[in-house]
């Protein structure tokens, strides 16, 4: 089993707006290019800018390094993962499973669903289905998922 690597989380802001136009442009760029067949180059970096200020924003930190970005919204209804990017240096040790795991207790303890979307295209399918997220409605472009508690 991996082990994940001490992270924290921090309050994003402004200044952090180059992080999350990198982790998008690193680990998104193929799947919005086959998705909607172009990359938009200045509506990314103004969506960076402006999820950079979201209250919702939490920087993800391996020691004092930004190692991606974690969005999360909660409602009345459900919690909603808006985002969660790692840097490609960050993947694939445990982080990840580490944050929507801590979602997922979340979720039973207030006994609220945690939902997401994924592109179509995109293979973190795999990933959210290992950890019980199910397939509830499609697009063309994209997969509503959802945990229940």
């Amino acid at each position: 089993m991996q082990v994940s690597p001490k992270f924290t989380l921090r309050q994003a802001n402004i200044d952090d707006a180059p992080l999350f136009y990198s982790v998008i442009n690193l680990t998104m760029r193929e799947f919005i290019i086959a998705t909607w067949g172009a990359w938009n180059e200045s509506r990314v970096r103004s969506e960076s800018r402006e999820h950079s200020t979201c209250p919702h924003a939490r920087v993800i930190q391996v020691g004092d390094l930004a190692a991606g970005v974690f969005v999360v919204e909660r409602y009345p209804t459900h919690i909603q993962l808006a985002q969660i990017y790692l840097l490609p240096e960050y993947q694939r040790l445990g982080i990840g499973s580490a944050l929507i795991d801590s979602l997922i207790i979340e979720g039973s303890q207030s006994k609220l669903p945690i939902r997401l979307h994924v592109m179509a295209v995109n293979p973190a399918q795999k990933f959210y289905e290992q950890l019980g997220f199910v397939v509830t409605k499609t697009s063309p472009d994209l997969l509503f998922m959802q945990k229940s508690p």
